[in-house]
């Protein structure tokens, strides 16, 4: 019958040491026993005597069994307990080949495929209103200034008129800029009585009427649809760049 020879803590601290559960009780029965027999360590173990032999051999690899000889009988003697401190510089020297390793090779090589990514353009996608609210919550309202181009007859296809002012008094509170070319209707005049000291708004000539928005933040840009509920969110210089310069050059005439 097995009897339980060290706590759990210490078998739990020796795992550590990629000592397996029947390594650790194999060794801790030697050091009780002194040298001993495959079937006497078996017995005293509760391990089978198979077992017990791998875990004799894989010990013996760690130099923390020794093998002798009582006539014609084999036994085995545990190491003393100091052998351990070999494990431990063993341990060591793998984990600071690791950190070469990936400091020297695995690093350098991914580091140039991110290099080689972010020269394409980021492209996510959102679906649903939950998909458009993330838009707002993860992006625009941590962005410093906005430049957008939209309506918010469309937009509340989507949402509600108490969360857009919500929208706009979460960006009161954090800030940020943002100015809007809006259609020119009584819902897109009420926001932007609203959100005066926030909302920087130009409105589009009556005849224009806007399908979808198109936001610019940063280097990148939202576009959205709130007919289809579904936004793309692009993550690129010079798409923004471009997207803004077109945006810009409409905000400067009207």
């Amino acid at each position: 019958m097995k009897r339980q020879l060290i706590s759990g803590s210490l078998t739990k601290a020796l795992l550590q040491l990629n000592l397996t559960e029947k390594e650790i009780s194999t060794y801790v029965v030697l050091l009780e026993r002194g040298g001993s027999s495959i079937q006497d360590i078996s017995l005293s173990s509760g391990i089978n005597r198979v077992t017990t032999y791998a875990a004799i051999e894989a010990l013996k690899e760690k130099g923390l069994v020794a093998e002798s000889r009582k006539g014609k009988r084999k036994l085995f003697v545990a190491e003393s307990p100091t052998s351990l401190a070999n494990l431990v510089a063993e341990e060591k020297e793998q984990i600071e080949n690791k950190e070469k390793l990936f400091r020297n090779e695995i690093l350098p090589a991914l580091e140039a495929i991110n290099i080689n990514q972010e020269k394409k353009p980021q492209i996510k996608f959102f679906e649903g209103p939950a998909g458009i609210a993330t838009i707002f919550d993860e992006y625009i309202l941590k962005a410093s200034s906005v430049l957008d181009c939209g309506s918010y007859d469309t937009a509340l296809k989507v949402s509600t008129k108490e969360k857009e002012l919500r929208y706009i008094e979460e960006m009161r509170k954090r800030k940020i800029i943002f100015r809007a070319l809006l259609e020119d209707t009584p819902l897109n005049r009420e926001f932007a009585e609203a959100g005066k000291g926030v909302l920087h708004v130009k409105f589009l000539p009556s005849e224009l009427k806007i399908s979808a928005d198109i936001m610019i933040f940063g280097q990148s840009v939202a576009l959205i649809s709130y007919e289809k509920a579904t936004g793309i969110i692009i993550e690129d210089d010079t798409i923004a760049k471009a997207l803004k310069m077109y945006l810009e050059f409409m905000w400067e005439r009207l």
